[in-house]
């Protein structure tokens, strides 16, 4: 996801990427089509700013149930590229989103970045949304999903300890 910055006119350009899961070594993830990334960069002469816009149709197993279900993965942040001098040292607090450049800086590598915006947009609890106390992807009741589970879980090693007042 490189884009080359050092013959580009300062104003509004726009890139869109489309890149599998592997190429951000990403080996789990699955996608309908890919991830889709489009950037609006905007360049002047002191910096290099960068609007992000991430989005993918992905699978996922459900925690409930263990059925994969669709989800609708985006995400938008910026990024900016400052330059500095040629013989400036930089030490100045580090930002997340912001990155120094030298004035002899020919391209910008987004690859890294996005990949940690993808990472941050999968949601830790993975489940289809419910209505009602029911599962909208598999139409079962939430409540006889868990008190399935948890009768499963329980080993017979603990029944001692369990039945003990």
């Amino acid at each position: 996801m490189k884009i080359i910055i050092s013959n580009l006119a300062d104003g509004e350009h726009v890139y869109e990427f489309k890149e599998e899961p592997s190429f951000f070594e990403l080996e789990d993830f699955r996608t309908k089509d890919g991830l889709n990334v489009k950037v609006n960069l905007s360049k002047s002469n002191m910096q290099v700013h960068a609007k992000v816009h991430l989005f993918a149709d992905c699978f996922f197993p459900c925690d409930r149930c263990l059925e994969e279900f669709d989800f609708k993965l985006e995400n938008k942040f910026d990024v900016v590229f400052v330059y500095t001098r040629g013989d400036e040292e930089v030490e100045a607090e580090s930002d997340e989103n912001m990155f120094f450049i030298g004035p002899e800086t020919n391209k910008i590598d987004l690859k890294e970045v996005v990949r940690e915006y993808v990472v941050l947009s999968v949601p830790m609890r993975k489940v289809p949304k419910e209505k009602d106390g029911v599962c909208t992807f598999c139409n079962k009741n939430i409540e006889e999903i868990l008190r399935k589970n948890k009768e499963q879980e329980i080993n017979p090693v603990w029944n001692k300890l369990l039945n003990k007042n």
